[in-house]
């Protein structure tokens, strides 16, 4: 299947990479001539990357001057892994957490596998958005066992308020006591990429999380997807031989 995106969001993409890596503010962009040939694409496909950068305050022009660059659109949130984003939002003002869809479907296969289900088992599927500042940051699928899910589907205040594991904790005696994440890059999906706020086939950063109460008790997974213009995953390593 070919990719949905179109080339100069591409090129924005991997621009925007480069000018946070390599820019300080009020740094000269090399000239549209320089980079078409750098990235081997048209004048026009390099003018339309630009003019969305100036449209988010990225860039600036200057008549006779040049281009410029002014400084990341919006701050990136950071996150360890073993934190949750759910808490991270909901402790700063402004930001919130929204239920999306919630609905009772067949479990999918790796989540079956994660939940020692079987391919014929349902389960309670959540579909929420982390927003900070307004701005969509985390589609978030949480899936839980019917026995589990089902009081949820009409705690939508505690929901949006508190984490599903502090939930299911605090209010409904399942004693969350380990997890286990995978983080992985991915490609937007078209499922999420609209709520998300992100064209289809963008990368961006997936974090599955299996909660368990004891060792072999599986409870519940989530599978997140945060947006890699505006989220960074963070650790300080210790054992750094």
């Amino acid at each position: 299947m070919q990719s949905q995106v179109p080339k100069y969001v591409t090129i924005k993409i991997l621009l925007e990479a480069r000018f946070e890596r390599d820019m300080h503010a009020g740094d000269r962009l090399p000239s549209e001539a320089e980079l078409c040939a750098d990235f081997a694409v048209s004048r026009s496909t390099i003018q339309q990357a630009l003019r969305l950068f100036e449209r988010d305050g990225v860039i600036r022009r200057e008549q006779g001057r040049g281009t410029f660059y002014v400084g990341p659109a919006k701050g990136r949130t950071e996150q360890e892994p073993s934190q949750l984003l759910e808490a991270t939002i909901r402790g700063r003002g402004g930001n919130e957490v929204r239920v999306l869809r919630k609905h009772i479907q067949r479990a999918p296969a790796r989540i079956a596998s994660r939940l020692r289900l079987t391919a014929e088992d349902r389960v309670v599927a959540l579909e929420r958005l982390g927003l900070v500042e307004g701005g969509p940051i985390v589609f978030i699928y949480s899936f839980l066992p019917l026995a589990i899910g089902m009081p949820l589907l009409e705690a939508e205040a505690q929901i949006r308020q508190m984490s599903l594991a502090a939930v299911l904790n605090d209010f409904h005696g399942c004693k969350i006591d380990r997890v286990q994440q995978v983080i992985a890059a991915r490609l937007a999906d078209p499922r999420f990429a609209g709520d998300l706020g992100v064209d289809v086939g963008v990368p961006v950063l997936e974090g599955e999380r299996t909660y368990y109460a004891g060792k072999d008790n599986p409870v519940f997974c989530t599978v997140s997807y945060y947006r890699g213009d505006r989220h960074n995953f963070t650790m300080l390593i210790k054992d750094w031989r």
